[in-house]
């Protein structure tokens, strides 16, 4: 693998903060009120610097979604691949890992978990056929990586006779759902503590 250039390292940096500024001001604003002068002041970089990243705020505002999606499936298949002799542990340390994930980046999930986000993130996406496919290729990967997971754990004789798919949809939706009510803050407790009743 190639290694890339100190500037091109500096320029991906540069991209990753702006992301991580859009996700603080986008998960306490709705996108309408939020603007681009604020992200740029929350990332401490010009207006005109976070146009050479993104053509638009609805880019933007896409795109954050995107790189929170991107960071879930690497963590995934980390755990994953980490995992590969102790399939049992290997589901374990995927729901204690991705709930970590989640108290760890708050905004992320506030946007996720939002209606008005949900109906934002549907509109814009309407109007980006390509980054729509993009995101439900991404997505059923990672469901697919899940789900091939837990079949050999069901060969080996680890895990019930279930179909692995609804089993990976089920324990994604399990975890979206308790981190959202956590993040929404209906429930004051340590989230990483819902690892076990997982």
């Amino acid at each position: 693998m190639q290694e890339i250039s100190r500037k091109e390292r500096e320029k991906l940096n540069r991209r990753k903060e702006i992301l991580i500024a859009a996700r603080k001001v986008f998960a306490t604003k709705e996108y309408d009120s939020a603007t681009v002068d604020e992200i740029a002041k929350v990332a401490e970089v010009s207006k005109g610097t976070i146009y050479l990243y993104f053509s638009n705020k609805a880019e933007l505002f896409l795109s954050t979604f995107e790189s929170g999606i991107e960071e879930f499936i690497e963590l995934t298949k980390k755990i994953i691949s980490e995992n590969k002799d102790d399939l049992m542990k290997g589901i374990c340390e995927l729901i204690r890992s991705q709930l970590a994930y989640c108290q760890e980046n708050v905004d992320i999930l506030r946007m996720l978990s939002s209606e008005r986000a949900h109906f934002e993130f549907h509109s814009k996406a309407k109007g980006n056929s390509k980054f729509k496919r993009r995101i439900i290729s991404m997505m059923a990967q990672n469901i697919g990586e899940v789900a091939d997971y837990i079949r050999a754990g069901i060969n080996m004789g680890i895990f019930k006779q279930v179909d692995s798919k609804d089993a990976a949809l089920a324990l994604f939706s399990v975890i979206h759902g308790i981190s959202a009510n956590w993040a929404m803050g209906y429930d004051n407790s340590n989230l990483s503590e819902k690892a076990d009743t997982i």
